[in-house]
């Protein structure tokens, strides 16, 4: 049923005609509190209190509800006014708030901050509008920290309770020589000199504490060689942590001689464990801090300059020079050293101090050690080119290498000519007088001549057949004698690697490590080859330096307290599996060739899988030793695994090899980070 509109005009007309004219006129829109009675009859209430003009002339009771209905039928249009209001207000507050100059803003203090747990509460508009009204990824800044801290300078850390004093400083005039001896990387009485000056102790140069701690690192394993190692150790690494806490200001503030020698000392420190990644890094650092300040180059720009620190600027340089040339050489990591670095024609390049004299003269003028030197020199030379060339080398590369490193020994004075003995010798007191620096020479001269030869092996095998991991028997004589030439060459360099430990001083336990890993390289050699032919005339001669060298490494375990028991049974592992090889083979009914033995026997089948590997998929003994003996990977690392599983030698949860001890792992004395967090 339609309402009645006569009615409903009637009652509009009505209202319009009571309102009166001024108040049709300002009256606005529709507005959304309306009171309850214009609500239910539909009409257009004013919002006036205590009653609206239609309640009052129709005398009715005015009552407004106490919420209001933004949403629904007819509310967008309040509902869309309410939010322009309100972004409005918040737009003129902001640009009120914006004007405000961020430089006029005080920083807040600690004290003035909110508490920790207040952390997650919201931004407050001051801290918004500080910013131009835009927010930063972070909803505040750090409530623990201000500007002014996160900028002020880095503090030194203290990773050591112990320091150097005097009589560390004594420890270290005392025992220079040695620390030194292979290495000299500085004058020695220059070194003596400036820690004899007063107050010595307290300079707090960075590249000082750097340089005094690590060299006393060094200096304490030669001062107590009779103590248990573990507990000289954990002094050593103590002083050593003090040197690496001032590294990162090394490297920020690393413009001198000085910072680079603090880098050496440790890298040189570092050596002496069995953490070869470390010790490869802190090198590198040391040739980058050389190089990026200019130590290269100054002694040709300088008119005048200090012939001390010209001699110490030279020999840290090829120091060096000789230690990247081992590493590259040993463990196959590319060398540092560029081409254009290393020049002939550099300062000091023939002889650090006496290049001119002859080894006679240099016995007058107490330069042995500089001819020494001189000569480690000139191999680390050849040993740069064999480790670029020994991956991919040809006939002629590999004929030069041969002749430079034949010429290089000719050059020797005959008293400390590396010779090419079959059996151990007792040292005597010039062997004792010559020490570390004459030892390390012939090990270098050894490995670098059974590199080349085995290099110039896998070169013939490749040329004879498709796979170049097969070394089968060649049908031209030549081929065959250069073959066997080079294999009997390399025999005699790992009996020489063997025999030479006779001669070795063993004092110290980090130093005897550091020589270990040839012996252990030339163990390895010898296994493949009695493998490989145990019929040879020489297998029997192997099987005895094999014997010898077990029996070696025994006594330093049960002498000398040495931790080396690992090492010792792998050592016996191999002259079991080489003996158990010659064996076999001098059985009436057994082939003579190792590859018709027959899988069923134990021996036969080892003896086979080792040949294979050792003389045909592996590049080096060397690699696989430092793989057993280290935590760096290299061409043959997959190989020492396949090595040691065929042995049965356990390889440890982390990186190192089977034959590392504890002892020698710098996460035993506590140099390793925790993995907990901030502390």
């Amino acid at each position: 049923m339609l309402p009645n509109r006569q009615s409903s005009e009637s009652e509009l007309d009505m209202t319009q005609d009571t309102t009166p004219p001024a108040a049709r006129r300002t009256r606005g829109p529709r507005v959304s509190r309306a009171c309850a009675r214009c609500r239910l009859g539909k009409l257009r209430c004013d919002g006036q209190t205590p009653a609206c003009a239609p309640c009052a002339d129709r005398g009715h009771s005015c009552v407004y509800p106490a919420t209001q209905r933004m949403r629904g039928p007819g509310k967008s249009k309040q509902r869309i006014e309410a939010l322009e209001g309100r972004l409005a207000a918040l737009e003129s507050r902001l640009r009120l708030e914006s004007r405000t100059d961020l430089s006029e803003m005080a920083l807040r203090s600690p004290e003035s901050m909110p508490s920790t747990h207040a952390s997650s509460s919201p931004p407050n508009s001051r801290d918004i509008s500080a910013f131009g009204g835009l927010m930063l990824p972070f909803h505040q800044l750090s409530q623990r920290s201000t500007v002014e801290e996160c900028t002020k300078p880095l503090d030194r850390l203290v990773m050591s309770p112990l320091s150097v004093e005097a009589s560390d400083l004594g420890l270290i005039e005392k025992f220079i020589g040695d620390v030194c001896a292979e290495l000299p990387f500085m004058r020695p009485q220059w070194f003596i000199d400036q820690i004899s000056l007063p107050g010595a102790t307290g300079v707090s140069e960075a590249w000082w504490q750097g340089i005094t701690n690590a060299i006393t690192a060094n200096a304490i394993y030669f001062k107590a060689p009779d103590s248990p190692f573990r507990e000289v150790a954990a002094y050593a690494w103590a002083f050593f942590r003090n040197a690496y806490a001032v590294l990162p200001e090394l490297i920020l503030n690393g413009n001198n001689l000085g910072a680079a020698q603090a880098i050496m000392a440790m890298a040189m420190f570092m050596r002496q464990s069995a953490d070869t990644r470390a010790t490869a890094l802190l090198f590198s650092l040391a040739v980058r801090i050389q190089l990026s300040a200019g130590l290269d180059v100054k002694a040709a720009s300088e008119s005048v300059t200090s012939p001390v620190d010209e001699e110490n600027r030279n020999r840290l340089f090829w120091a060096a020079f000789i230690f990247d040339m081992d590493m590259a050489v040993n463990t196959g990591l590319p060398p540092v050293n560029a081409d254009e670095v290393v020049r002939p024609g550099r300062p000091g390049g023939h002889c650090p101090q006496h290049g001119a004299l002859s080894p006679p003269d240099a016995l007058s003028h107490g330069g042995w050690e500089d001819i020494v030197f001189r000569l480690r020199v000139e191999l680390a030379g050849i040993q740069r080119r064999i480790a670029i060339q020994f991956v991919a080398a040809n006939q002629a590369e590999l004929f030069a290498l041969e002749s430079e490193i034949e010429a290089w020994s000719l050059r020797v004075p005959v008293s400390i000519r590396p010779d090419w003995p079959d059996k151990p010798q007792s040292a005597s007191s010039d062997d004792e007088v010559a020490g570390v620096s004459i030892a390390m020479l012939h090990f270098a001269y050894y490995n670098s001549v059974a590199m080349i030869c085995w290099a110039a092996i896998r070169h013939v095998a490749s040329q004879l057949v498709e796979s170049p991991r097969t070394l089968d028997s060649p049908i031209d004589s030549t081929v065959n004698d250069r073959m066997g030439g080079h294999k009997s060459v390399a025999r005699a360099a790992a009996r020489a690697s063997i025999c030479c430990m006779s001669r070795f001083p063993t004092q110290v336990f980090p130093e005897l490590w550091r020589a270990l890993c040839h012996p252990v390289a030339a163990s390895i050699a010898l296994m493949a080859l009695v493998c490989k032919e145990p019929t040879h005339p020489e297998a029997q001669g192997d099987l005895l330096l094999l014997s010898w060298f077990a029996g070696f490494l025994e006594r330093m375990v049960r002498d000398e307290g040495y931790d080396l028991e690992r090492m010792r049974d792998g050592i016996c592992t191999f002259e079991k599996v080489a003996t158990h090889a010659v064996s076999a083979a001098m059985t009436s009914d057994m082939p003579v060739n190792p590859a018709l033995w027959p899988l069923t026997l134990a021996s036969g089948h080892t003896g086979k899988a080792l040949a294979t590997m050792l003389t045909c998929a592996s590049y080096h003994p060397m690699y696989i030793a430092q793989s057993f003996m280290s935590n760096t990977p290299n061409r043959d690392h997959d190989n020492a695994k396949k090595l040691a599983d065929i042995l049965g030698l356990q390889w440890g949860n982390n990186d190192y090899g089977p034959f590392v001890p504890d002892s020698l792992m710098p996460s035993t004395y506590g140099f390793t980070f925790s993995s907990s967090g901030l502390r």
